[in-house]
């Protein structure tokens, strides 16, 4: 049953309960910063090795391989594979949102598959797939300058 003071869905303000100690924003305590690179530069890495473990997979499985190359492959694919997982969830839990960890790491992917499917298979992308990138590098830009909301007191009438 919903409080008759506070109906459901309504925020609770500092000043309904005087005594608890209101909690300091994230982006004002200490390290937080430095946990925000750490965060990023794990997503970074795990998308770059995401975008390693498909170049591999590629190189295992394709038409015209021996049996040592796709072995080789298979391995380079579950190992970098493997380090894309780790970094991932390291930079999860560096990061002060799954949501800005996913779009970080995404990005990461699809720009390291760009640089990697140029040297090494001579793939050209267009001009529609690099505005897709760039608006995911708006869309990451704004995440990452946006700070969480703050709960503020509101004066009561």
């Amino acid at each position: 049953m919903a409080d008759p003071l506070h109906p459901s869905g309504a925020a609770v303000s500092a000043t309904a309960y005087p005594d608890s100690p209101v909690e300091v924003p994230a982006r004002l305590q200490a390290g937080a910063m430095r946990r925000r690179f750490w965060g990023v530069l794990n997503c970074l890495c795990a998308g770059a090795f995401g975008a390693l473990a498909a170049a591999a997979a590629k190189l295992a499985f394709g038409s015209q391989v021996n049996i040592g190359l796709c072995v080789l492959g298979i391995i380079a694919m579950a190992s970098t594979n493997s380090l894309m997982w780790t970094f991932f969830s390291r930079g999860l839990s560096f990061s002060m949102s799954s949501a800005i960890a996913s779009v970080t790491v995404t990005f990461s992917n699809i720009l390291s598959s760009a640089i990697l499917g140029y040297m090494l298979y001579g793939e050209c992308q267009e001009i529609l797939w690099w505005g897709g990138v760039f608006l995911i590098l708006c869309g990451l830009t704004l995440i990452h300058r946006t700070f969480p909301p703050t709960w503020k007191a509101t004066k009561q009438q």
